[in-house]
């Protein structure tokens, strides 16, 4: 089983790439690749729709390398704060560039392997978990559309301090039984 991590904060060690790290330690990949989008060279989504041409993205740049790292893993923890009421502007582009796994019209379908796992860990400031549920729900449901067979949430609210997440035990404790749940699927 391979897991890597995509940590989408422009805050290196903060609380979303620090509940990325324990879902995958809980899944039995500690040692697990972490990117950094933030510290990558990916452009925005150009809307070219030659990907669904060569069936690929043409953009040269480092989401070519995320692109053969999410072909070959089994489980994807993805992770972002939330900032001006929704994800972190790295998830996004991220997210929009995994448009090139969806074929052409009319059916869109997805080129990634099945079985397929994902996280999706949010981090925010706000204490109550509920405030963002429809942003959090549509991402979700975005990398469920891009192929991930299965797309699982952690939410973890009230969090403001860089790296606060380490210090909540239960919240640390969920990460990991959510990686571990992920494992034995």
């Amino acid at each position: 089983m391979k897991a890597i991590g995509i940590a989408c904060s422009p805050r290196r060690n903060g609380n979303s790439e620090v509940l990325v790290r324990e879902v995958l330690n809980g899944a039995g990949d500690g040692a697990a690749k972490v990117f950094r989008p933030n510290e990558m060279k990916i452009r925005g989504c150009q809307g070219c729709y030659a990907c669904k041409e060569k069936g690929r993205c043409v953009v040269e740049d480092d989401m070519q390398e995320l692109y053969r790292e999410i072909e070959e893993a089994d489980i994807v923890v993805f992770g972002t704060p939330i900032y001006m009421y929704g994800v972190a502007s790295q998830f996004k582009v991220v997210l929009d560039r995994l448009f090139a796994f969806l074929g052409p019209e009319p059916d869109f379908k997805s080129s990634l392997p099945n079985g397929k796992r994902a996280v999706l860990v949010v981090s925010q400031g706000y204490e109550d978990a509920q405030e963002y549920g429809a942003h959090i729900a549509q991402m979700k449901e975005s990398l469920r559309v891009v192929g991930f067979d299965e797309v699982k949430t952690l939410v973890a609210s009230g969090l403001n301090e860089l790296g606060e997440a380490a210090k909540r035990l239960p919240l640390v404790q969920e990460a990991r039984m959510l990686g571990r749940a992920l494992r034995s699927a």
